[in-house]
């Protein structure tokens, strides 16, 4: 792909993944707030504005020919709504522009449970501080599920700030078996890697090491 789209930038996965894909010879886009936050440089086009505002996402997205995710801010207890929102917006603008691939992040509450039926969001004794985070994750999905894009959604557990070691597992709808914390740059690699492999498209995945 030569254009990419790419939403949450500024974070701690978003930076990598924009390091990533400019070393890799892509062209970024990227949607930011804050005109300081993301210098423009070579390859990257820095478009500001906002996630929640059609509009805005509907000029980051123009000539992409795939988008990355990885939308957050908040906190566990108060997330807002730029993941559900967000990617309601996102969704709405590929759609009515053509444009078909995505991959998001959200987090591994959003995977199937050990058990036969239910998510792991919604087992007996799931953290009661992350259940509010994790409802903005899956409105997320949700939009995505509800849509005609090739999509795929990332669902990793704790993700500690470090360089990517390759030395991680997925698994389709899933969490890995013991799946333990793993870097954000291992995240950002899965998630570059994935938009052109293409391995889970309509699938969420679990990421761990």
């Amino acid at each position: 792909m030569s254009q990419l789209a790419l939403f949450g930038a500024t974070g701690r996965v978003g930076r990598r993944i924009l390091a990533g894909a400019l070393a890799s010879g892509h062209a970024v886009r990227a949607l930011v707030r804050d005109p300081q936050a993301l210098p423009a440089g070579p390859g990257l086009d820095v478009v500001l504005g906002d996630v929640l505002v059609l509009d805005d996402v509907r000029q980051a997205l123009h000539g992409a020919d795939g988008v990355l995710s990885t939308l957050g801010g908040g906190t566990t207890a108060a997330p807002g709504t730029a993941r559900s929102q967000g990617m309601r917006n996102i969704v709405s603008a590929m759609e009515a522009l053509g444009i078909e691939r995505i991959v998001a992040l959200g987090g591994a509450g959003v995977l199937d449970a050990d058990s036969d039926t239910g998510l792991r969001s919604e087992r007996e004794g799931y953290p009661e501080r992350f259940k509010r985070v994790s409802a903005e994750h899956l409105s997320a999905c949700r939009a995505l599920q509800g849509s005609g894009l090739a999509w795929t959604f990332v669902g990793p557990p704790d993700i500690p700030d470090g360089d990517a070691t390759g030395q991680y597992r997925v698994c389709a709808d899933r969490f890995p078996a013991m799946g333990k914390a793993l870097f954000t740059g291992d995240l950002a690699a899965f998630m570059l890697e994935e938009l052109t492999a293409r391995r889970f498209v309509g699938h969420r995945v679990g990421i761990a090491t």
